[in-house]
């Protein structure tokens, strides 16, 4: 049973990793005439939608269900990088950083809570029938 819930979850994260991407990308490009919080949203944005990328490179069939913990970890890694060096560079980290933390952090709580409940198991069924 856990192999179905794990495709499923697969597929929920690509929707939610689209849905933020558009979220943070579309905030980005609301804030084009201010270059600080947009270029930080654009990066944000696209470090969220990585994660297949880092699928592919990391070995998920070993990994299981904690699969996902570990592309949010890499995620963040790239994110705290940028975080880092914006802090050396500015003296402080910029508060689109901190915005596109919490939607990583989102998007991966929701993978966790919805991707692999019986409830979305049994929509997915019912939408099969």
């Amino acid at each position: 049973m856990s192999r179905p819930s794990s495709r499923r979850a697969f597929f929920l994260a690509l929707d939610l990793q689209i849905i933020g991407f558009a979220i943070l990308a579309g905030w980005a490009i609301q804030l084009r005439h201010r270059s600080d919080w947009h270029k930080r949203l654009m990066l944000s944005a696209t470090i969220l939608i990585m994660s297949p990328a880092l699928g592919r490179i990391l070995p998920m069939p070993l990994m299981g269900p904690s699969g996902t913990w570990a592309i949010f970890i890499a995620t963040m890694a790239y994110l705290g990088a940028a975080m880092l060096f914006d802090a050396q560079l500015r003296g402080r980290v910029h508060l689109a950083y901190w915005w596109g933390a919490a939607m990583l952090t989102l998007v991966q709580l929701l993978i966790g809570i919805v991707g692999f409940s019986p409830q979305l198991d049994k929509l997915v069924a019912q939408l099969a029938a």
